[in-house]
């Protein structure tokens, strides 16, 4: 487990699975607050609330506090999607192949010190990786003062066009010090999903009012929802207000999708990422889904940034 840190922020994650993040907090008048659920195996007992690591449940505890999904985000039907006149197959069909291929696997630590950490990882160090592409990734956390970042690249080290898409998987409490969330979510719009299996069932529709945080609005722990948004632009906002505590999400202007994600549990999550639920098989019914296809040799290249505010 590695540690970074400023005077505004710090954070765990662990390069032996997948560079996730284990716990991340932010201080506000000499005193810190988790403001993402914390996963480590050991909690110092004053991080601890009632009892519990924060956001985190008894019943079902969180392994991680936020992953990266990557070479594809969230999930893809049947693990199943035609490219370039050729059917793909990946493992995990019955549960349409979900969250990626690497947020379990080790990477290497390129170099680390106390504000940033740099790991790698290359396809051809795991041959039954789920993706039948050759790729390297890099990802890197870094804290500067009230900014936390994570960037994401991949490169195709095929000799083939390779589908491709990622993004952050980040969980928040729902509690800091007693306050509750208010959400701002700049979107236009949510893709359909009649079967509640969270995979779109066409293009993306007008938002209805259920899901309409484009003004500030409270985010109630029993409102169900498991939704993929779309036309993200601007800046997403997680405030606990009463408690004095904002974060102001941003990402690059490739991530034009947001998934929002609030089960009955102390946590809830907000996923910028760069391509729809299923979006390879969107593309293919020409749906506009973020795909993106990235030549022999070619990177993509994203940030998500967690930038403090304290009153």
């Amino acid at each position: 487990m590695i540690r970074i840190e400023s005077d505004h922020w710090r954070l765990w994650c662990n390069p032996d699975k997948g560079v996730q993040w284990l716990a991340a907090e932010v201080q506000r008048r000499q005193q810190w607050h988790a403001v993402v659920p914390d996963c480590r195996e050991t909690v110092p007992e004053e991080s601890l609330v009632n009892g519990l690591p924060a956001g985190q449940s008894a019943d079902a505890p969180l392994p991680a506090a936020s992953f990266h999904m990557l070479p594809y985000s969230n999930r893809i039907r049947d693990g199943r999607f035609r490219f370039e006149q050729e059917t793909i197959q990946l493992q995990d069909g019955a549960k349409h192949a979900i969250h990626g291929a690497l947020r379990n696997l080790p990477w290497r630590v390129l170099s680390s010190d106390s504000g940033s950490v740099r790991c790698a990882i290359s396809s051809s160090d795991h041959p039954t990786l789920n993706w039948p592409w050759a790729f390297d990734a890099q990802i890197t956390h870094a804290i500067d003062g009230d900014t936390l970042s994570s960037t994401l690249s991949m490169t195709n080290r095929d000799t083939r066009n390779m589908p491709a898409g990622f993004g952050w998987h980040p969980y928040f409490v729902r509690h800091v010090d007693g306050a509750t969330p208010i959400l701002t979510l700049p979107v236009k719009a949510v893709f359909p999903d009649e079967n509640g299996d969270c995979l779109p069932d066409g293009p993306a529709t007008e938002l209805p009012s259920a899901l309409d945080f484009r003004s500030p609005r409270a985010l109630h722990p029993d409102q169900r929802i498991d939704c993929c948004l779309a036309g993200l632009e601007g800046s997403c906002v997680i405030d606990w207000r009463e408690a004095g505590i904002r974060l102001d999400m941003t990402a690059s202007e490739i991530c034009r999708y947001l998934i929002l994600y609030n089960p009955d549990m102390p946590h809830f999550a907000v996923e910028p990422v760069t391509n729809a639920n299923d979006a390879f098989n969107l593309a293919s019914q020409g749906i506009e889904s973020g795909m993106q296809v990235i030549g022999p040799g070619e990177s993509l290249e994203a940030t998500m940034v967690l930038k403090l505010e304290t009153d």
